[in-house]
């Protein structure tokens, strides 16, 4: 079943990156460059709009067939994806990989919860967290990889064999009851947070790319996302049984948990955006490099995952996890603000293996906080809404940030070029590395450095969102987490 499970979380993980170095060469064969977006989107929303929806149906009918029915969607709509013949199909196709892509990461912390002894939960948490990992980072060059050996397709049908095993698996050995109810599904807040999620994931992906930030059209959805929001409130406190029940942000650990979530993966996503972009437009060093830098980081990531999990296990308590790694985040930040083009790579693979090493205590742990302090009843909902806010963490926060980062480029480029060369670079910076190489070397000096500093300047801009975090993980409640153990909350 484990084995199973973590399949399920590597394939899910995996789909959300693979297909960023296929691109290319699927829209030059199905004609669609103009839905290139829609090919990335469309997961995250799909996705995103289901997970807390499979925590609320988990909670009120069981797991099992939840989690068959959603290893099922992923691989009909990763089979139909490698069949695509247009660039419409796969957008859809891609729509139904993601039904089933927001129940893999959900019900799988959901059944683990039901399987796994609270005790012992910290050491599984830590293994799938490595698993989580690893995917995310390794999709962007297994697909690169399938795309160039094989056919961009293969990047779909992958998941066919290993999916289909774990789909085996989990009908034959797993064997948690199924739970009856009578109460009403909350249809109307699903559809409000379906709509705030839809909202959020083309905001922060249009934003400062298709559509300036001051523009009518993001303006409109920022004033959409606060409508939403209040409307989601409003009908989650009315709701017989909210899809995310206000009764769990009572709980204490529960909303600081979500809160350091959210800051933590606003600084993940900032890391693992910015450093391959200051690899390629600062460094000069090209994209499939870059990708490779990464991979120390995801060994330190899987040995602290694996052997901070097993020291919750054998500790009884997850509080000092989250706590360690948001303290030692501000100083890995600081370090990663002291690069400049001339920073020799072993150093840049340094503070990679030392920020997985730090992402590693930080992210699992918490939702090990969430689930030890949460209602049975409400199991799957807590499981969600962690998840959710992970989600909202890496859009929301990364936005804003990204916002200050164009801003900040355009002023330093304005102010260290000349007129006449200005000119040649787009006003928010928006300059591929094969452009930037083909630029006069005076000029690219000017502009590399300016990536640069204004790069450093984002990491700096990240560290009160750790602090936040810190102050957060301090505020958990210390329980210990053995088997049987009444939790005060």
């Amino acid at each position: 079943m484990v084995i199973a499970m973590m399949i399920c979380s590597a394939l899910g993980s995996l789909d959300l990156t693979i297909v960023s170095t296929a691109a290319p060469t699927i829209v030059g064969q199905l004609e669609g460059v103009q839905y290139l977006s829609l090919l990335f989107t469309i997961y995250i929303i799909v996705a995103g709009v289901t997970t807390p929806l499979y925590g609320k149906l988990a909670d009120l009918y069981g797991t099992r067939r939840l989690y068959i029915f959603a290893i099922s969607a992923f691989l009909v709509g990763s089979a139909l994806s490698g069949a695509a013949q247009s660039m419409a199909q796969l957008i859809v196709f891609r729509a139904v990989q993601g039904v089933g892509a927001g129940g893999l990461s959900v019900l799988t912390m959901t059944v683990v919860a039901e399987i796994v002894p609270l005790r012992e939960r910290g050491r599984f948490m830590g293994m799938f967290g490595a698993v989580l990992g690893v995917g995310a980072i390794a999709g962007p060059l297994l697909g690169g990889v399938l795309t160039d050996q094989l056919s961009w397709r293969w990047i779909f049908y992958i998941n066919l064999p290993l999916g289909l095993l774990a789909l085996a698996a989990i009908i034959w050995q797993l064997k948690v009851p199924p739970k009856k109810s009578t109460m009403p599904i909350d249809y109307l807040g699903f559809i409000l947070l379906a709509a705030l999620i839809a909202d959020i994931t083309l905001l922060t992906s249009r934003g400062g790319v298709q559509d300036t930030w001051s523009s009518p059209t993001i303006l409109g959805m920022a004033t959409a996302g606060v409508v939403l929001v209040v409307l989601f409130v409003w009908r989650e406190l009315r709701a017989p049984e909210p899809i995310m029940p206000p009764r769990l942000f009572r709980i204490p650990s529960i909303t600081f948990a979500c809160l350091a979530n959210v800051m933590v993966h606003t600084w993940v996503t900032v890391i693992g955006a910015f450093v391959p972009m200051f690899i390629q437009l600062a460094m000069g060093i090209n994209a499939f490099n870059s990708g490779l830098l990464q991979l120390p980081m995801v060994f330190g990531l899987m040995v602290v995952s694996i052997v901070g999990g097993n020291l919750i296990t054998k500790w009884r308590r997850y509080k000092w996890s989250p706590v360690l790694g948001s303290a030692l985040a501000v100083p890995s930040l600081l370090l990663f603000a002291t690069m400049t083009p001339d920073t020799s790579l072993w150093l840049v693979i340094t503070y990679m293996v030392v920020f997985g090493l730090i992402v590693g205590l930080c992210m699992q742990p918490l939702m090990v906080a969430i689930q030890a302090t949460a209602p049975e009843r409400d199991m799957g909902s807590a499981t969600a809404t962690g998840a959710f806010s992970q989600r909202i963490g890496g859009s929301l926060g990364f936005a804003a940030l990204a916002a200050l980062f164009s801003s900040r480029l355009s002023a330093e480029l304005s102010h260290r070029l000349p007129a006449d060369a200005a000119a040649r670079i787009p006003s928010d910076g928006s300059i591929s590395p094969g452009d930037l190489q083909a630029l006069p070397a005076n000029l690219r000096i000017v502009v590399e450095s300016a990536f640069a500093d204004t790069i450093r300047s984002v990491f700096l801009w990240t560290i009160p969102l750790m602090i936040l975090a810190l102050v957060f993980s301090l505020m958990l409640k210390d329980v210990r987490i053995d088997e049987g153990v009444e939790i005060e909350v």
